[in-house]
């Protein structure tokens, strides 16, 4: 674990955000959305060599299983600031039956139900929702065809904030409902 300027613990090592169409670096401790110079979505960039010095294997064996066990690989610099339900390490099943049926050695399936929301989004806004709280971002808006609209509504609201999600008129009925409760 790392410190800031006053001596606090850091959990991350992110250092910039990137540009993957020009390359332009930007600040990583302010909101941004797309590149300043061309439009472009923005990559999180990491001090690896910083990280390599602090974190191995080890490092992981007794920390809690949930995707906040890889701190170090992800964009919230503060524990304080972590919204988490929980989610992470969903299990891996073996369906030997499918596998054999299309001529395969092994086949795995990903058990998403575990998940607080039942699907694999709730990783993604459990630290899009954490990285939005630590900057200071009380009101968040997604359009969503179903799923991410569920994820963002839990999210955003065990983090105290409002949340606008758009839905196409045919979205299902269950995430309809999910999103509004």
């Amino acid at each position: 674990m790392g410190y800031d300027h006053l001596g606090e613990p850091v959990m991350s090592f992110l250092v910039a955000l990137e540009c993957t169409n020009c390359g332009v670096k930007h600040q990583a401790n302010r909101i941004q959305n797309l590149c300043s110079q061309c439009g472009s979505p923005l990559f999180a960039r990491y001090n690896t060599e910083a990280i390599g010095q602090v974190v191995n294997r080890e490092t992981f064996k007794n920390r809690e299983p949930t995707l906040w066990r890889y701190r170090e690989f992800l964009p919230v610099l503060r524990e304080t600031n972590m919204v988490t339900l929980g989610e992470g390490f969903s299990p891996l099943l073996r369906a030997t039956r499918l596998a054999k049926k299309l001529g395969l050695q092994n086949l795995w399936i990903k058990d998403e139900s575990t998940i607080p929301t039942g699907t694999f989004k709730a990783r993604g806004f459990a630290v899009a929702v954490s990285k939005a709280k630590e900057l200071g971002v009380n009101i968040i808006a997604v359009p969503s065809a179903g799923n991410a609209a569920g994820a963002a509504a839990v999210y955003g609201a065990r983090a105290g904030m409002k949340v606008y999600v758009f839905l196409p008129e045919d979205a299902p009925v269950v995430n309809k409902l999910e999103a509004y409760m």
